[in-house]
């Protein structure tokens, strides 16, 4: 392993503005499914998570009773069991249209036979059953058997035909009511024994994917802030990784893991000089995760942040967007877009000590950031942190912002009779470079060798 070479690219960059295409809200899936039916967001969810699915004909019968068998099949799909392709079945009646996933379950202790051996897996799901399924499929029979009579009876409060819930099912009945994936019915009636429909299941498995998930609750736009435009994300809990990608100019995506937007997601127009407007759309469903796109205008660099709960608010992602210097053209502070080159899985180049060429990179810009900060000068990463950027994300990210000087910096290996310090500027073998990149590069060129008391391999064009 060579030394180290420092090495700062310094490129003046044509500013290009392009668009994405806003999602649209889709329709129902289903000809039989209203969007205005109260299951019409569950199966719609649902259905692009792959847990249910419809008839040849394009219907989804939601007032279809459902067996114990196509329940079965679709709660081991809902959390993502593994199906063996040949089991020995421990039911004397199951076959192999469900036989499998029936295994699969009872071993996970979700489900049960009866007394005779049986399953019975084309006989109606009842509702007091699939109480209790849930409740096992969630993790929760232990606090359901833990329950004291008194808290039970105050779980069944209010539910007129609680005689019909058998003994057995009433702690699971009380813990689904309570937990908010059964509601009774408009005459406080729960039905225990009465079979459930595809609708109904469908909002009850839509209930228990939202619980532990962050729910986006609402989006609030900030414009009167003299320095940005601040898009807040409302959470009702923590969300997961938080990723950016800004690949295409113009826009912004946000990735917020472990989250979900009901509703087909939300459109708002911002209209500030900052962003032109946003959407909130669920990106994928297994697993899940929201994307928050903002279509960016004049701006000079993002933040992107996670609040926990404080001042009454809860879990929040904050994505603020700050302004460029007003005034016409060639007036105001300049922005100047710092890239540290490489960054997460790409790490450069190794040093003796073990360090990485994408750390050292970063360090050197964030030093750059405070100095240029203190003499007036707007600046832009295009990454603050650890992550993996591709070279166009880049270049875009800095044309999206109309930056005036892109400095990239590096520090290469080389042989081992090369060392000391270089800077780069744009510059071709014919004599033809940019000026100000070469006035630029001189002058970090003096100060890193006064710093570094290294060797001056002098200033040098990239051609």
């Amino acid at each position: 392993m060579g030394l180290w070479t420092v090495v700062l690219a310094v490129l003046v960059l044509a500013a290009v503005v392009l668009g994405p295409t806003a999602a649209q809200a889709h329709p129902s899936s289903f000809a039989d499914v209203s969007t205005s039916a109260d299951a019409h967001d569950a199966i719609e969810y649902l259905s692009k998570a792959g847990v249910v699915s419809g008839y040849a004909d394009g219907s989804f019968k939601p007032a279809t009773l459902l067996n114990r068998g196509q329940a079965t099949k679709m709660l081991v799909k809902q959390k993502g069991l593994t199906v063996a392709s040949t089991v020995v079945y421990a039911f004397s009646d199951v076959e192999s249209v469900y036989g499998t996933y029936v295994e699969a379950a009872a071993a996970k202790g979700w489900i049960a036979g009866y007394p005779d051996g049986s399953f019975r897996t084309y006989d109606p799901l009842q509702r007091q059953h699939m109480a209790v399924i849930m409740v096992r499929c969630l993790g929760w029979e232990a606090q359901a058997q833990s329950l004291t009579q008194s808290q039970i009876d105050a779980g069944l409060k209010g539910i007129a035909d609680v005689a019909q819930i058998t003994p057995g099912a009433r702690p699971y009945v009380a813990l689904a009511l309570s937990k908010g994936l059964f509601q009774g019915g408009a005459d406080g009636r729960f039905s225990p024994t009465a079979a459930i429909t595809r609708a109904q299941f469908a909002l009850v498995a839509y209930r228990a994917e939202l619980l532990g998930l962050a729910v986006v609750q609402g989006v609030r736009v900030g414009t009167d802030h003299p320095d940005k435009t601040r898009v807040v994300l409302d959470l009702s809990a923590e969300p997961g990784a938080i990723s950016t990608d800004s690949e295409n100019l113009g826009y912004l995506n946000v990735d917020v893991a472990g989250s979900v937007v009901e509703g087909g997601g939300i459109d708002k127009q911002v209209g500030s000089g900052e962003v032109a407007k946003l959407t909130v759309r669920q990106l994928t469903y297994r697993p899940q995760k929201v994307r928050v796109t903002l279509d960016l205008e004049r701006f000079s660099r993002w933040e992107v942040t996670t609040l926990a709960p404080s001042d009454g608010k809860g879990y929040r992602v904050v994505i603020d967007i700050f302004k460029r210097a007003e005034g016409p053209p060639g007036e105001g502070p300049p922005l100047v877009a710092l890239d540290p080159g490489h960054g997460g899985s790409d790490t450069g180049a190794v040093g003796v000590t073990g360090v990485f060429e994408k750390d050292i990179n970063l360090a050197m810009a964030l030093r750059v950031d405070v100095h240029l900060r203190a003499a007036g000068v707007r600046t832009l990463f295009t990454r603050s942190d650890d992550s993996t950027v591709t070279l166009k994300q880049r270049t875009d990210l800095a044309n999206g912002a109309k930056a005036s000087i892109f400095v990239s910096v590096h520090n290469n290996a080389a042989g081992s009779d090369s060392h000391g310090t270089e800077t780069f500027y744009w510059g071709t073998a014919d004599g033809d470079y940019s000026p100000e990149g070469r006035r630029l590069a001189e002058a970090i060129q003096r100060r890193l060798v006064d710093t570094l008391d290294s060797t001056d391999r002098g200033p040098a064009h990239t051609g």
